[in-house]
């Protein structure tokens, strides 16, 4: 008897686009990561209620936003959603307080291995379901 393949769906919002299409590229090689949303930030939230992703991977540093009440705001439209702050700021305390406003992980986006790591071990809990 076959199995059907799980996949997952990933939402990337960061406002730089060279940052959006590194992540978007790595993702697409991954045949597990099927469906793949690349947006800016200011449509980041409508995205998130629209699609329900799976992970949803979402920079700190904002240049029209903050990053803290998007946070929470993807946290409201996405409550099951594996929140990912990937961000090149090294802050302690914000990293804390990201991850008390809903965030699941706060990673430097040097850590690009362990936001794959993270997607696959959200495949895992897909794929039990």
């Amino acid at each position: 008897m076959g199995s059907e393949l799980k996949a997952i769906s990933i939402l990337i919002a960061d406002d730089a686009q060279i940052d959006r299409e590194q992540l978007r590229r790595t993702f697409s090689q991954v045949h597990q990561f099927s469906s793949l949303t690349v947006c800016n930030t200011s449509i980041a939230a409508e995205q998130v209620k629209l699609l329900q992703p799976d992970v949803v991977v979402l920079d700190t540093q904002l240049p029209h936003r903050n990053g803290l009440q998007l946070l929470k705001e993807i946290r409201r439209y996405g409550p099951t959603a594996v929140i990912v702050m990937f961000t090149a700021d090294p802050s302690v305390v914000l990293k804390e307080v990201c991850l008390e406003a809903g965030a699941n992980f706060y990673l430097h986006k040097t850590q690009l291995r362990e936001l794959i790591d993270i997607c696959f071990d959200r495949l895992a809990q897909v794929e039990r379901r």
